[in-house]
């Protein structure tokens, strides 16, 4: 319900609809937690009724995806945005990816214009590669590849 344009634009190309929604929710749980495709949702804590905030995923196969990478996704409902929810999801899911042997690298896809984005992947460490590739769901956009290298010393460590 919280979806807006700019959001489905970056998820799958298109809104979501009860009928979709369902079925990638049936899909998701068959997932294993150790799988290769990772779903998590962001719920605001202590709140009385759980409200969603957003989510994210870690992906370990796909296109353009090499031995020990992994695709990063995060997303925020619009009336949640600007509120750091982003940075804190994102970061989360990079604490999840990092205590996987399997992932070396994160792999983000940021539209060109997205720069909230831009600055949650910078805040996370990743550096834009200057590579353009297609959206992994839409075959006619096309999205900035960033990787984040996990096996580097984190600054202060």
């Amino acid at each position: 319900a919280g979806q807006d344009e700019a959001l489905a634009a970056e998820i799958i190309g298109r809104s979501w609809t009860p009928e979709t929604l369902d079925a990638f929710l049936a899909r998701t749980a068959l997932w294993r937690a150790d799988g290769p495709f990772r779903e998590f949702a962001a719920v605001a804590a202590g709140a009385p009724v759980p409200t969603l905030l957003g989510g994210g995923g870690l992906a370990l196969l796909g296109p353009g995806l090499e031995r020990g990478e992994a695709a990063l996704t995060y997303w925020v409902l619009r009336a949640h945005r600007s509120r750091g929810h982003g940075r804190r999801l994102a970061a989360a899911l990079v604490d999840i990816a990092r205590a996987d042997a399997r992932i070396d690298h994160l792999v983000l896809r940021i539209a060109p214009d997205n720069e909230a984005s831009k600055a949650v992947a910078g805040a996370l460490g990743a550096r834009g590669t200057g590579i353009e590739e297609r959206h992994p769901a839409d075959v006619h956009r096309r999205v900035q590849r960033w990787v984040l290298d996990l096996r580097a010393e984190r600054p202060g460590t």
